[in-house]
């Protein structure tokens, strides 16, 4: 580790897995469990975590549909509780991009925190296209 460098903080990196749990695949969950010890797959992890939520979910694209779908049939009711969904998932996977771009590199040092500093590109979602 360079002078002035901190350790990566693994305790953010076992809350950051947790909370992504839910959302992605359980290999990948696996391999940010067993590798937390390496600083290179916490970079590739990460990395690949924000590029799989950089997209929207089948929850928010059948949300979407419904919502178009019952607006059309004129059944207000219908579309808002399609449309409230759609706000919930999208907003809960804003918030894990966030995480993942604020603390990610919390837990990353040397050569892997400068990938990840190269990589990441902040998602901003737009307000029905993502």
């Amino acid at each position: 580790m360079a002078t002035g460098e901190t350790a990566p903080d693994l305790t953010a990196w076992t809350e950051i897995v947790d909370r992504l749990e839910d959302s992605m695949p359980p290999e990948w969950t696996r391999f940010a469990r067993e590798s937390a010890d390496t600083s290179w797959m916490r970079a590739m992890l990460l990395l690949d975590a924000h590029d799989r939520l950089g997209n929207a979910t089948p929850t928010e694209h059948v949300a979407h549909t419904l919502h178009h779908l019952a607006m059309s049939n004129e059944r207000a009711a219908e579309a808002a509780g399609w449309e409230a969904l759609y706000d919930k998932r999208r907003e809960e996977r804003r918030q894990l991009l966030l995480l993942i771009e604020e603390r990610g590199e919390s837990v990353l040092d040397g050569e892997p925190l400068q990938l990840f500093q190269r990589s990441i590109v902040p998602v901003v979602l737009a307000d029905r296209g993502a």
